[in-house]
């Protein structure tokens, strides 16, 4: 530990409350990396004792690490996943620095290395954010506001099908490998359940007699434990999916984990694929490969989630109240209604003019 050359640059190292301090002085002074380091320890000396702040100083690596320990047990597995993956590429600018110095500089300067990088606006909003919390959890966050600037994003509204994009779908998805997928997407079509609604489902969520499905954990507060009226295509749809697991218990998950694989002969031929290794008291991870080699047959460009947003913009065609959109959809604000604002105008239109129908010319 000292000072030490790496390439042309010094650096300075030294070990303070059990923390490693490594920092590149970007001098090829020998005399400026020993004074930089003498400051450097003199300052977090004084800090350490109170001379100027009652706060501990942290290096990053440990005040994120403590962060997480701190707030991960009232997270969802989800979220816990998104930030980690956030402090991941977060700490491969920050890792050796002290949170107090931390400046809006320096989160500028990882804006734009992440951009270089090809991250989305998005992506690097969610891991600017994560900064925020960190600093925020330390008291450090209200002197760097004013400037750090988030960067714009893309706001999708997302995208509703036509009738023949829905066919030629729902066709390739019958025509999948994937047994799974072609009874999802009847769903999604006709429930607007998101993605984790329905792939965490459990076959007690769904009631055969009432023709209704409970959501469990939802992304909103609004949206956990709504019932959802199951329509014919959607009940058909848990149906014929219930007779592939006559022995599933209510806990069981309504699409549990599953390996496929071509067996026997002709099988790739014809498409047909053979699951093994069958986990009903898990979910299925993902339908994301099957889903994209369905959408590129059908020849639509559309997310998951665009089914969602074609089922509720449906909704919003038939002219039904917002009330009732909402509380199948289970959004909670005006917001993300206002979204779908293009169809209920549009239906609010044919039912005014539906009035004149067969009426004679008021105005000659």
């Amino acid at each position: 530990m000292g000072v030490f050359l790496r390439g042309n640059i010094w650096w300075y190292e030294f070990v303070f409350h059990g923390q490693r301090i490594r920092v590149s002085t970007g001098s090829k002074s020998k005399t400026l990396a020993i004074k930089a380091e003498r400051k450097r320890r003199q300052a977090l000396e004084e800090s350490a004792n109170g001379v100027h702040t009652t706060r501990r100083p942290l290096l990053f690596s440990t005040a994120s690490r403590e962060w997480m320990a701190a707030n991960q047990a009232r997270w969802s597995k989800s979220n816990v996943s998104i930030q980690e993956f956030n402090l991941k590429h977060l700490s491969g600018s920050f890792k050796s620095m002290l949170l107090a110095d931390i400046s809006p500089a320096h989160i500028g300067r990882y804006q734009s290395k992440r951009q270089q990088e090809k991250a989305s606006n998005r992506t690097i909003n969610m891991e600017v954010g994560t900064l925020r919390m960190i600093l925020k959890s330390a008291r450090l966050w209200a002197a760097l506001a004013q400037d750090v600037k988030m960067l714009p994003e893309r706001r999708e509204v997302g995208k509703a099908l036509t009738d023949e994009e829905e066919a030629r779908l729902l066709q390739a998805c019958s025509n999948s490998p994937s047994p799974s997928l072609y009874p999802v997407v009847v769903i999604f079509c006709n429930t607007g359940l998101r993605n984790a609604e329905l792939r965490c489902a459990r076959w007690g969520q769904v009631d055969f007699i009432k023709a209704e499905f409970q959501v469990g954990k939802s992304k909103t507060e609004g949206g956990a434990g709504r019932i959802i009226p199951l329509n014919l295509f959607a009940l058909k749809a848990f149906q014929l999916w219930r007779a592939r697991w006559l022995k599933a218990r209510p806990d069981d998950f309504v699409f549990p984990s599953e390996k496929l694989r071509f067996k026997g002969e002709g099988a790739v031929e014809k498409g047909i694929m053979t699951p093994y290794d069958t986990d009903l008291s898990r979910p299925v991870g993902s339908w994301k490969k099957a889903w994209s080699s369905a959408t590129k047959m059908a020849k639509v460009k559309c997310r998951i989630h665009d089914l969602r947003h074609h089922f509720i913009t449906g909704l919003a065609h038939t002219a039904a109240l917002d009330t009732v959109i909402q509380g199948i959809s289970g959004h909670q604000s005006r917001k993300m209604m206002d979204l779908y604002s293009h169809a209920k105008s549009e239906a609010m239109r044919n039912a005014v003019e539906q009035l004149a129908t067969g009426k004679p010319a008021l105005l000659q």
